[in-house]
């Protein structure tokens, strides 16, 4: 027996002529017939369903397939809702299973969060905007998550996989009712619609989805097909009045008014604020026999240069160039605090008497045109000087610009009042340029109203 046992050793152990070294030490893996073909996984995809609100069901839109190793057989989500894409992953991942173990389920190739929450899924993208090539501005990303927010209120949705295009349709139904109690225009009502929804949509984008799929969120674009159209109304240039008595009165507003109505401060007492306002005090009313420099600059480089209420707050001294003959213009361009709307510098000439507006205003203590420090946690969205666009919202209201709108930045009334005057007087290329629109389509839509009609003298009547 012994002799036997050492003949089976010779064969079977460290015996170089007749085998390898310890050959049946490692551990035979059972391969089906087919499984190493795209074919074979194929027919092994299938998809999930749930049961939504309402009792209908939802197909989940990306593809699942079972695998075994290691005696276990789990379900397993694959990242993509294309077929043969979903194949070729399964594949890859039934050969990497076989010599990794279940880890490679674990490390994001497969069993993806299946149902984010909007809060997950808004924190999600914030994650992915940071290893965009060129992310959103803070500011473009905190309106386009409060825009799904209150798209997904409206809808009643609350897990980001019952959002699709007949939810959105009800929350558009809902936002245009309410809109219409409060005697809102129909057309208002559309471009806020087109706006809420554009922003929404905006986490859906390619580049959105793609950097998603690293955290595992896998999803189809729910707003793809979903009417964003807006109403395209052209712009009416301020009346000529208006304009007349701001450019007579804004040196009041700079050096103060010793006619202004003395501000009601009594009715702005702390339990007023409480009740009205919850305690903020820039509510209180604008005492205009004091000096305003900040929002007398902020009007004048607004209607004098057509700069956006962003670019006034950030603008720098440092921005401010001469031309070879001495003509000052202004270099808007990125800053540790300001991203320029669309990516690109751009420059803008000033009236020479704006220059000199802004010489005699300067404070020297600061890099800004309008004075001030940059507010502490500054992230480079967000107006530095919020007071300083209050009382000039205020007082462009007073003065008939905007007067029954609450909402919104009349400041911007005046970048069109200055892209109108522009376009009549040099043509709708220069207009386009200064305003800093990269289609003279936008220029001309929006902002381009005729300031001044044309003198006609080509009619010759005879007789």
């Amino acid at each position: 027996m012994k002799k036997l046992d050492s003949a089976l050793q010779s064969t079977t152990g460290d015996n170089l002529e007749m085998c390898q070294v310890d050959d049946k030490a490692v551990k035979r893996v059972r391969i089906r017939s087919g499984e190493g073909s795209l074919a074979y996984w194929k027919a092994k995809l299938f998809r999930n369903s749930y049961r939504a609100q309402g009792g209908r069901t939802v197909e989940m839109p990306e593809w699942y397939c079972r695998m075994r190793h290691d005696g276990l057989t789990k379900r397993v989500r694959l990242a993509s809702s294309d077929k043969d894409k979903a194949a070729e992953l399964a594949l890859d991942l039934a050969n990497r299973l076989r010599v990794e173990g279940w880890s490679v389920v674990t490390k994001g190739l497969a069993r993806l969060p299946a149902s984010p929450s909007i809060e997950e899924f808004c924190e999600a993208y914030r994650a992915a905007t940071k290893e965009m090539q060129s992310p959103p501005r803070p500011i473009s990303i905190a309106g386009y998550v409060r825009h799904l927010k209150q798209i997904c209120v409206l809808a009643g949705v609350q897990k980001i996989r019952d959002l699709n295009p007949e939810s959105i349709e009800r929350a558009v139904q809902r936002y245009r009712l309410n809109a219409r109690d409060k005697k809102r225009s129909d057309s208002a009502i559309q471009n806020s619609l087109s706006i809420i929804l554009r922003n929404a949509g905006a986490m859906f984008s390619e580049r959105a989805r793609a950097g998603l799929a690293k955290q595992g969120f896998i999803l189809e674009n729910p707003f793809h097909g979903v009417e964003r159209s807006q109403k395209i109304e052209p712009v009416t240039p301020l009346d000529e009045e208006i304009v007349r008595r701001i450019w007579e009165d804004l040196p009041k507003l700079r050096d103060g008014d010793p006619n202004a109505k003395a501000p009601d401060y009594i009715k702005f007492s702390k339990g007023y604020k409480k009740a009205h306002f919850g305690n903020r005090a820039s509510r209180l009313p604008i005492d205009y026999s004091k000096t305003h420099k900040g929002p007398y600059l902020a009007i004048l480089l607004a209607l004098g240069a057509g700069m956006r209420a962003n670019e006034i707050d950030k603008a720098r001294w440092s921005w401010v160039k001469f031309d070879r003959d001495g003509y000052p213009f202004m270099e808007i361009r990125y800053e540790a605090d300001f991203k320029p709307k669309g990516g690109s510098l751009r420059m803008v000439p000033l009236d020479p008497k704006i220059y000199r507006e802004l010489e005699a205003c300067r404070d020297f203590e600061s890099l800004y045109l309008l004075g001030g420090q940059v507010s502490k946690g500054q992230k480079g969205w967000g107006y530095r000087s919020r007071e300083t666009f209050r009382v000039a919202s205020e007082w462009l209201r007073a003065h008939g610009v905007s007067p029954n709108e609450l909402r919104g930045n009349p400041l911007h009334d005046l970048r069109r009042q200055f892209g109108s005057t522009v376009a009549s007087q040099f043509g709708l290329f220069y207009a386009q340029k200064m305003l800093g629109h990269a289609s003279p389509n936008t220029t001309s839509a929006y902002y381009a109203g005729m300031t001044s009609l044309p003198k006609l003298t080509h009619v010759h009547l005879v007789g």
